[in-house]
């Protein structure tokens, strides 16, 4: 009988053994959190600058996909097609009267020179060239030119 209370107290010790062994300390938590707090503030600014560069490269994207926009469709049409500006920041892509389609940019996103008034000959091009500057007002973003031929070619460069 002695034997068998013996294997009891045992038993009942390694149970409560095992749990004590589960779970983190308050010590360990801190530590991690601690971990944790550092990390975020490392990696909140990078996030953000990278926001304001996509931010940035979208606009410039979009602003060069809708001056292809208007060349297709003057070439499609067999017309001359006009890209108008308005307020500087947004160009439409006109058809006589009838408006295609339009791009305005995000605020604090500006074109140096300001856009202007372009027309596309039913061939797809244009009576000059063009040189537009996408900028925004930080000094941490790579800005974008939009390079624009006489023969209606097209690409974007970081500049």
């Amino acid at each position: 009988m002695n034997r068998h209370r013996k294997k009891s107290i045992l038993k009942k010790n390694r149970i409560q053994k095992d749990t004590y062994i589960k779970g983190f300390t308050l010590i360990e938590l801190l530590v991690t959190v601690g971990i944790l707090g550092i990390l975020a503030s490392v990696a909140i600014p990078s996030w953000s600058q990278q926001m304001q560069r996509d931010r940035l490269a979208s606009n410039a994207n979009k602003l060069h996909s809708i001056y292809k926009f208007s060349r297709g469709e003057a070439a499609k049409r067999n017309a001359e097609v006009k890209l108008v500006a308005e307020t500087g920041t947004k160009w439409k892509v006109m058809l006589g009267l009838k408006e295609l389609q339009a791009f305005e940019m995000t605020d604090g996103i500006t074109t140096d020179p300001v856009l202007a008034d372009l027309t596309v000959t039913k061939t797809g091009e244009l009576t000059a060239s063009y040189r537009y500057k996408i900028e925004d007002t930080s000094s941490a973003t790579t800005d974008f030119c939009l390079n624009l031929l006489p023969s209606g070619q097209s690409f974007l460069e970081a500049c």
